[in-house]
């Protein structure tokens, strides 16, 4: 990773200001000279890298990365990381304790 793809994602970031203004990793990922499968992984490292590095405040959606606008949109942001930790959270229990009633049947 160059320190110029960090700056070329950190300056494609603050052209995607707010949720409706997302930009997927593999849009950006060309654009800074990454080609890769499907997954974009390598463009995704170099996402996060860049804002840690910048210190940006983006946020991801389900169509990809943007900068928050504003308090409504952390607030929001925030709240959906939370469901989405307590509903991976809730999966695995009830995956455990099927399992382990399945178990000792």
């Amino acid at each position: 990773m160059s320190h110029q793809q960090l700056l070329q994602i950190k300056e494609i970031l603050e052209n995607h200001i707010g949720k409706e203004n997302q930009i997927s990793a593999g849009d950006i990922g060309p654009q800074v000279g990454v080609y890769e499968d499907p997954t974009h992984t390598k463009a995704r490292q170099l996402i996060l890298e860049a804002i840690k590095k910048f210190n940006l405040p983006a946020a991801g959606g389900s169509k990809g990365y943007y900068l928050l606008r504003n308090e409504e949109e952390l607030e929001d942001y925030k709240n959906s990381i939370i469901r989405r930790t307590e509903k991976t959270i809730e999966n695995r229990v009830n995956a455990v304790d099927r399992a382990f009633r399945d178990y000792y049947k």
